[in-house]
């Protein structure tokens, strides 16, 4: 059942190169939990950006820029919703009052559904359980 993994380099003392080659070895080892699909996030030049395909990790080239200092991934094991619709990978992107955030889960979340129900949270083309998470932390 999926992986977490990430960097953070807090003095930004590592190049692009070395940023990117770590990335790429987290990312390969966390296969054992996840195959399906592999995605990054980073902030670089004041933005978020996302990176994410329907592939195993060591089928990736990561790309990390010099000034990103943030980097999180995440290697899926598909539970809900099709691997191949890129939409349903994670990192998700959202924004919460003008501010971009990235969520990646771990795990399976059993009462989406009721939890849709419940907070009256709209059905979107997103089929992965995880982004109710994501939804509800925009609804808040």
């Amino acid at each position: 059942m999926c992986c977490l993994f990430g960097i953070v380099d807090y003095n930004n003392t590592l190049s692009a190169k070395q940023k990117s080659r770590m990335i790429s070895i987290l990312a390969t080892e966390c296969e054992e939990r996840g195959t399906d699909a592999t995605g990054i996030a980073y902030n670089s030049r004041g933005r978020l950006h996302i990176y994410k395909r329907p592939l195993a990790a060591h089928l990736i080239r990561f790309r990390v820029p010099d000034d990103a200092t943030c980097i999180m991934g995440h290697t899926r094991m598909t539970t809900q919703g099709s691997e191949k619709l890129n939409h349903n990978n994670h990192p998700f992107l959202s924004k919460v009052k003008g501010r971009e955030f990235a969520l990646a889960h771990n795990g399976v979340i059993y009462n989406d559904v009721e939890l849709r129900k419940e907070y009256l949270i709209p059905h979107t083309k997103i089929e992965t359980d995880s982004y109710i998470a994501v939804q509800l932390i925009e609804k808040q």
